[in-house]
């Protein structure tokens, strides 16, 4: 397919549907915040972590979203190869980290 608002329809559609994504677990992690906050300090701090790690996972979530929209926009504008090989290795290493916090999820 060579016709590029084909693929500019797919990424629009994407990004859009990754922000709502992040926007979501966002507002989920603001309300668990907030409710941890009221919970007895017994219970407090295992979900405490849980939550961090949870806010740790949306931030690496966004700033992968940030590197992919930049590494699109740098390929199309004609950047230097080495610019645009290090917004792939940092793509890579920011949804590897989305990754592994979401699999620790359960522990």
């Amino acid at each position: 397919m060579r016709d590029f608002r084909f693929w500019w329809a797919l990424f629009v559609l994407f990004l859009v549907l990754s922000l709502l994504v992040v926007q979501r677990g966002y507002r989920r992690w603001r309300i668990a915040r907030d409710v941890v906050g009221l919970m007895p300090p017994s219970e407090r701090a295992e979900v405490a972590r849980g939550l961090a790690r949870e806010g740790w996972r949306l931030g690496w979530m966004a700033l992968s979203l940030v590197v992919m929209i930049a590494l699109v926009f740098a390929a199309l504008l004609g950047a230097p190869p080495a610019l645009i090989l290090g917004l792939r290795v940092g793509a890579v290493l920011a949804v590897a980290a989305v990754v592994r916090l979401g699999l620790r999820r359960g522990r």
